[in-house]
């Protein structure tokens, strides 16, 4: 719907009031296209290294991180507030948690970190 998602935002959703907040070593950004051509944001979590997590510890991540990142950025950002507004799945941000080093943080050795993903690769 327009609406720019920035990684500070994200960053705050995910962690402030999150009581699973510690259990997160960092994240990246990508857009997810789908079958319609609805680019849907989605957020890859990298867990510390040596967290290892049940299916039910990492379904209340994933939803705490979902429910933290979408309010906060519906009380910061008129453009998303107003665009779940208009179109309610507009509030559909995935999250997708990946063990240490796996995922689109395999093989990333770069001194920042990597936000947004752009052809597999992170980007710093």
């Amino acid at each position: 719907m327009g609406a720019n998602i920035y990684p500070q935002d994200v960053a705050h959703g995910l962690y402030e009031g999150n009581p699973m907040a510690g259990l997160i070593e960092g994240f990246c950004l990508e857009l997810d296209a789908d079958g319609d051509l609805e680019a849907r944001p989605v957020v890859h979590v990298q867990l510390r290294k040596g967290a290892l997590l049940s299916a039910v510890e990492s379904d209340r991540l994933a939803k705490a991180c979902q429910y933290g990142v979408l309010r906060h950025l519906a009380a910061t950002s008129r453009d998303f507030a107003q665009s779940v507004a208009e179109d309610p799945s507009a509030s559909e941000i995935a999250i997708r948690l990946h063990a240490y080093g796996s995922g689109p943080f395999a093989g990333n050795s770069a001194i920042k970190n990597g936000y947004l993903l752009r052809g597999g690769q992170a980007e710093a």
